[in-house]
């Protein structure tokens, strides 16, 4: 699923680059397009024979990750062609081609087969294969222990991890580079290089390996400074603030944390644990998400205000003296998740209380089977639409679908802290109190769904949630649909037949998604032309009365499509008219003048599209 709107297309090119775009897509300039795995392939028609390829990977999230295209631009920012493919991708998804990804091609494909495909490979770009299989050859794993082993961690695994984050820091900072002195967005994650370590570490943990997940983070660490430290002072300088921000630096924090917390560390161990780590996070960008982890090293589990508060001493300062950090929260989370895989139930309680983290708290009296506690206490305790959806999602696995649903009738006037817990909780509500034959609560959950959140689907399931008396209560619901007015509305009003509501809807909102605005016109048109016409008309007098020269082009394709809708209404006289205002109005436009003489329409009168 794609996260991507109109909005962000535009942010992404000039102004000027945009429009041009935008007209691209609207003449058909996209000839085919294609989705294999997270790579979406278009072709742009363009000024040369060939058209130019258009290249965009997505993350798994959906949202861009980058974006190139063969043609020549090169001035910052997206080019038309990618303007273009971006907004076919977005309006026209069911009609994209969908191919296999690499990975499903290459499954069938026998050893001999494979190694013909990297020699053909190989004959075109020599260096880049011979590097990639270089280092896929010397990262190949070791025959597998026998069943129940684990394999050691061994010196000549790290060696070939840190070469392998060096290298490819090099190359994410390459990219880095070239977007922060040219302007791009850059949307990668330069720590992502850390990844494959990190994923490593999680499953040395899982494993109960804590000692060997330490080696692992050392050796990564290491990699990483030494590898920052190599790109040179000015590129270090450029990276270090937006590096700080970035998931995989807070994920390499808190896997340090936790691999502190579950070892049985000395008191020297952690002594010079927490040196090493208060050095790496004062000398390499994004090193001050190892202040957690210097912080775990430091307490370990016998600082004072932590082991009263694990026995229920609980005060104003929870586990804490003095100021508490900005990391609390998350290295209590890592602490309790610790006592919880430990089985200390009642130390685990009492941090919890003690730190306020109440939603696990009440969560673990559901799991220890005490519902009717549970239950009071969350009434009390839980203020947050995203931990009233947690703590009922655990009633109603542990089958208390009674207190499931009250709690999360409960939670939907609350206010989220984050963006859309509101939303999953109502919509949670929805659907588990219709499995329950809750009707009317299920109802009244489909209402602030729709309310939170304007989508096909939540308006779909109200409509299903009423069945025959549907009728009595579709007004009020396309009300708040024609309320919200973006660009799903106005689908969602188009497959309703409610034409005159997507009408006022894009009237007030002709700006901001010219596409919405588009597929209402082709709506309407042949039942409303003159209003059809007129959409048109005020978007190109727009561009043309502030005399935005950069996008006549655009402009008079909005006058193309309004002729266009006359001509088929036979309405000749009045387009010929309009058109004669328009040249005698703006006749010292040199540029517009001729654009605007080629719209004029045949004697006859003939339909000019054909």
């Amino acid at each position: 699923m794609i996260s991507l709107t109109e909005t962000d297309i535009r942010q992404r090119a000039s102004a000027q680059v945009w429009a041009r775009g935008l007209q691209y897509f609207m003449q058909g300039h996209v000839i085919r397009a294609l989705w294999r795995g997270h790579v979406y392939t278009a072709w742009v028609q363009g000024s040369e024979p060939e058209p130019y390829r258009v290249t965009v990977t997505f993350s798994p999230k959906g949202t861009i990750v980058s974006a190139h295209c063969t043609c020549p631009y090169d001035w910052g920012g997206d080019c038309k062609h990618i303007v273009a493919a971006l907004l076919y991708l977005l309006h026209h998804q069911e009609e994209i081609e969908r191919r296999p990804p690499l990975q499903a091609l290459l499954d069938g494909l026998t050893r001999e087969q494979l190694v013909q495909i990297l020699l053909e490979l190989a004959r075109y770009y020599p260096e880049e294969v011979a590097e990639v299989v270089e280092e896929a050859a010397q990262a190949a794993s070791p025959p597998p222990s026998p069943e129940g082993e684990q394999e050691d961690v061994t010196a000549a695994d790290l060696t070939r991890l840190q070469s392998r984050i060096k290298r490819e820091l090099r190359a994410a900072a390459q990219n880095f580079y070239a977007a922060y002195h040219e302007g791009w967005d850059f949307e990668e994650e330069v720590s992502e290089v850390l990844r494959p370590a990190l994923d490593w570490v999680e499953e040395l943990l899982d494993e109960d390996r804590p000692r060997e997940a330490l080696t692992v983070l050392e050796a990564a660490t290491q990699a990483w400074k030494d590898g920052c430290n190599e790109l040179g002072y000015a590129l270090r300088d450029a990276m270090e603030g937006f590096v700080a921000d970035e998931s995989n630096m807070e994920r390499l924090g808190e896997l340090w944390a936790t691999a502190l917390l579950m070892a049985d560390l000395s008191p020297e161990e952690r002594r010079a644990w927490a040196k090493k780590l208060k050095a790496w996070s004062k000398t390499m960008p994004g090193g001050e998400a190892l202040e957690i982890a210097v912080a775990a090293a430091e307490q370990g589990w016998d600082y004072p205000p932590l082991v009263a508060a694990m026995q229920g001493h609980i005060t104003g300062q929870g586990a804490w003296e003095g100021e508490v950090p900005y990391f609390a929260d998350n290295l209590t989370r890592i602490r309790l998740e610790i006592l919880e895989r430990q089985g200390r139930v009642q130390e685990y309680l009492n941090l919890a209380q003690a730190e306020g983290q109440y939603h696990l708290y009440v969560r673990k009296l559901v799991q220890l089977g005490q519902h009717e506690q549970a239950f009071q206490e969350a009434f009390e305790l839980l203020t947050d639409p995203g931990e009233i959806l947690d703590v009922a999602k655990t009633f109603w696995e542990h089958g208390q679908a009674t207190f499931a649903l009250a709690l999360g009738e409960h939670g939907l006037q609350m206010k989220p802290s984050w963006p859309d817990d509101d939303v999953y909780l109502a919509q949670w509500l929805r659907d588990r109190a219709e499995e329950a034959g809750r009707l009317n609560l299920a109802r009244k959950a489909a209402w602030k769904a729709l309310k939170l959140s304007v989508t096909p689907e939540n308006y779909r399931r109200l409509a299903r949630l009423y069945g025959d008396a549907w009728s009595q209560h579709r007004e009020k619901a396309l009300d708040i649909v024609e309320q919200e007015g973006d660009a799903i509305a106005v689908d969602i009003l188009l497959r309703e037949g409610e034409y005159r509501r997507a009408m006022r809807v894009v009237e007030r909102k002709h700006w901001w998604d010219s596409t919405a605005l588009l597929r209402v016109i082709n709506a309407v048109k042949e039942k409303e032309p003159e209003w059809a016409f007129a959409q048109c008309r005020r978007q190109a007098e727009e561009i043309i009365d502030a005399g935005r020269s950069s996008e006549y082009d655009v402009a008079v394709e909005w006058l193309r499509l309004g002729r266009d809708i006359l001509a088929a209404a036979g309405r000749k006289a009045q387009w010929d008219t309009y058109l004669a205002h328009l040249l005698e109005k703006h006749w010292r436009k040199y540029k517009l003048r001729p654009m605007l003489e080629e719209l004029a329409l045949p004697e006859d009168g003939s339909d000019p599209t054909g």
